[in-house]
């Protein structure tokens, strides 16, 4: 039973200091996890590599965000006329929040038309999954995704 135990004696100075550094990196780790921003996310699609949906027959790029708060959402496309790109927002890869078409260089959500970009501000706390389907591999697609701010608390 005694084996464990170690036969030297530690000072109360080297016991004070190791006390003292696991303290520090308890309490370090703990405000970082609680102050930590949520991420903001940048990309940049071409369909030079995606792979064929086989179901819509389209390109399809996949990507993923954990999302919190309030993000700004910014979309775009350089399109080629006669084509079309879909962009599919869900969250948990379930409950579909938004699908946006773009063609001829011009944005819908819905029956609103946006131009030649939609940005705006918009809310979620889950998982989300965006899938961005392309009718040619020659589009390019940019989307930005721009943590602004937490959920406000209300006063109960």
């Amino acid at each position: 039973m005694a084996s464990w135990i170690p036969d030297k004696e530690y000072s109360n100075k080297h016991v004070f200091r190791l006390s003292m550094l696991t303290l520090l990196a308890i309490l370090f780790l703990s405000f970082y996890s609680f102050n930590r921003k949520p991420q903001s996310y940048t990309w940049d699609l071409d369909f030079n590599d995606a792979p064929i949906d086989e179901v819509t027959g389209d390109f399809l790029i996949t990507k993923k965000a954990s999302m919190d708060g309030i993000y700004n959402i910014s979309l775009w496309a350089d399109s080629t006329p006669g084509e079309h790109i879909r962009i599919i927002f869900s969250e948990n890869d379930r409950n579909v929040r938004a699908e946006w078409k773009i063609s001829e260089g011009v944005v819908r959500l819905a029956q609103d038309e946006y131009g030649s970009r939609f940005d705006s501000p918009w809310e979620a706390r889950a998982s989300t999954v965006w899938k961005i389907y392309s009718s040619s591999r020659d589009q390019k697609v940019y989307i930005r995704i721009t943590y602004w701010k937490s959920y406000p608390d209300w006063p109960s």
